[in-house]
């Protein structure tokens, strides 16, 4: 399946809201990791990253898909270890992400400059 860079761009934006909202939610279980009372709540990225999606590797099907924009309480207590992992792996997500928008940008101005 072709898909246009505009298409593709899109996606981009789309999949860098969806990291940064996880990002935050890492970011708040980690501060809340002490605060009596406080749950984990977690985001699942799965739906997203399953779909027929340009950016899906087989890297990113073996790390296993963690994006979604909906939160849930796990009723669990902070695991730090799990969260600082999924901070690692959202890192890696950002790198895919922008550097492919970074592609698409570069192709888009190479194709503007052709004929002048």
């Amino acid at each position: 399946m072709k898909i246009s860079p505009h298409q593709s761009l899109d996606t981009s934006l789309d999949l860098l809201r969806a990291i940064s909202q996880r990002q935050s939610l890492s970011s708040s279980n980690i501060a809340n990791a002490h605060t009596p009372g406080y749950t984990a709540r977690s985001a699942s990225f799965s739906e997203l990253l399953k779909s027929d999606n340009p950016f899906e590797t087989d890297l990113s099907r073996k790390m296993g898909s963690q994006i979604s924009a909906l939160s849930t309480d796990t009723g669990l207590p902070v695991d730090l270890q799990k969260e600082l992992i999924e901070m690692q792996k959202n890192y890696l997500y950002f790198s895919m992400v922008s550097r492919r928008a970074s592609s698409i940008i570069n192709n888009i101005k190479a194709a503007s400059q052709v004929g002048r």
